[in-house]
């Protein structure tokens, strides 16, 4: 994956995005080398962001972590956005209806700071993000950008393929 056309897809999401009522989203890769090169790139396009890497890194939950603390940090009103990489560390022991609320939270997410999960698009994964999230794909990029089904396109027209 090109990191220069990563870099100029994402940035033209994010502006188009900000004014969106649903501040949910969750953006999946194919592998785990692209999801390094997304979090690189995500990293340096959303500096007001705090980013949980990994479980008990910095104001990040540790594990093993419950859903309902998992999703109390997690929606607990704050001041900046957040970026959760690989939500399904947290998730390990999880049933699936308790992971599928997590995903379902992050599509019904508005009025509050903005949330985004970035995974590898795994099968599980991605059955339990169609429940609540549409998918779409980024122009020249093998990345998908998953929206509430309830967010209107319109403003977004150029920058999803």
């Amino acid at each position: 994956m090109d990191r220069k056309q990563l870099n100029l897809a994402l940035q033209a999401f994010f502006t188009a995005y900000r004014s969106a009522r649903y501040q949910g989203i969750v953006i999946t890769v194919p592998s785990e080398s692209h999801l390094a090169l997304l979090c690189g790139q995500i990293e340096a396009i959303l500096l007001e962001h705090d980013i949980w890497q990994q479980p008990g890194m910095g104001c990040a939950p540790n594990i093993p972590c419950g859903r309902r603390d998992f999703m109390d940090a997690v929606f607990l009103p704050r001041p900046r956005g957040l970026v959760i990489v690989s939500p399904m560390e947290w998730m390990i022991d999880w049933p699936e209806q308790d992971q599928a609320t997590l995903w379902t939270g992050i599509a019904d997410a508005f009025g509050r700071h903005d949330i985004l999960g970035l995974s590898v698009a795994t099968r599980s994964v991605t059955a339990q993000l169609r429940v609540s999230l549409a998918e779409h794909g980024l122009p020249g990029v093998p990345v998908s950008v998953w929206l509430s089904r309830h967010q209107p396109l319109d403003l977004l027209e150029g920058v999803l393929a």
